[in-house]
């Protein structure tokens, strides 16, 4: 009776399609009720958490950062959901845009990275 109870589990959870788990600029800015409200804050939440942790992990090894924070600022949520919505602004962002994608967009407009010196621009010639 257990395996079979798993099994159903299993083949429920591999049914349901990955994209849904993306939240929508539209479902954002208006949720159904506070379920979905609550939902949405925790899931922007995460992904300010998955954005942290790669940054983390790009230091460690040397690769090219999404964003460059000061290292002694740590990000609220409260200010993620601010840095994502003015994104969105900043962008005209339809309601179908991935809210992860607005934050780190709006992350990278709030804490640009330096660029190397061989990738700078040169300055004009004079006229």
């Amino acid at each position: 009776m257990i395996k079979w109870i798993l099994s159903a589990c299993f083949l429920a959870l591999t049914a349901a399609p990955a994209a849904a788990v993306d939240v929508r600029l539209d479902s954002y800015r208006n949720p159904k009720n506070e379920n979905f409200r609550i939902f949405n804050h925790m899931y922007l939440d995460g992904v300010r958490g998955g954005l942290m942790a790669s940054n983390a992990w790009l230091t460690r090894h040397g690769g090219q950062l999404l964003f460059c924070m000061p290292g002694d600022l740590a990000l609220t949520s409260e200010q993620a959901e601010e840095i994502m919505l003015k994104s969105a602004d900043k962008r005209s962002a339809k309601g179908e845009m991935v809210v992860a994608l607005l934050l780190l967009w709006g992350l990278q407009d709030t804490y640009p990275c330096e660029k190397p010196a061989s990738q700078q621009t040169a300055p004009a010639p004079p006229d």
